[in-house]
């Protein structure tokens, strides 16, 4: 009788344990996995950080150096090349600053650096918020605007600014023309109407 008790409190036991084990793997097995996040930046406050550094000056400098290059020797269709490459680019910065324009050749600068980031805030994918379509509602999405800035090691406290920009909605990029100014300044440069 004893040796029949001690069999079945053994097999009990045993049973018991099967069933927790049971239970603990189905509801470890049903835990949700890590979700994915995706981290954003707003594009407009990343241009706005990136002036503010020497990468600006410096594509300036040597802008201002080819035209006193091409003054010099009066070469005046490089003068128009020059001014119109500078028109250009002022209208795409104009596009970047204040409305959704890509800032992708100015994160070239930082791309050693967005792994470190991606891995610190825990992000699968780092990208400006404009350029995210969609994403699937159990994705969660990160904002990561101050430390992609932050990566440019701006020169100056870019806060007050930043906060100001982003309160602002960015202008839609099919309303941003070639402004009147800049364009009046090329003509009369060159005696066009």
């Amino acid at each position: 009788m004893r040796t029949r008790n001690k069999t079945i409190v053994s097999v009990f036991f045993a049973l018991t344990l099967l069933l927790s084990a049971m239970i603990s793997f189905e509801a470890f097995s049903q835990k949700k996995s890590a979700g994915i996040k995706i981290g954003v930046y707003d594009s407009r406050i990343i241009i706005f950080a990136w002036s503010r550094t020497d990468f600006l000056k410096q594509h300036m400098i040597k802008l201002s150096q080819q035209t006193d290059s091409a003054t010099k020797v009066h070469d005046t269709a490089r003068i128009k090349e020059l001014s119109v490459d500078a028109i250009s680019y002022q209208h795409l910065l104009h596009q970047m600053v204040f409305s959704t324009g890509s800032v992708a050749s100015v994160m070239a600068v930082v791309k050693d650096k967005l792994p470190e980031l991606a891995k610190t805030a825990g992000v699968s994918i780092i990208i400006s918020k404009w350029e995210l379509n969609y994403s699937d509602p159990s994705f969660e999405i990160v904002d990561l605007t101050k430390q992609v800035a932050a990566l440019f090691q701006p020169k100056e406290n870019i806060d007050k600014m930043s906060a100001d920009i982003a309160a602002q909605a960015p202008v839609p990029i099919e309303e941003l023309g070639i402004e009147m100014d800049m364009l009046d300044g090329y003509c009369k440069m060159f005696g066009k109407k």
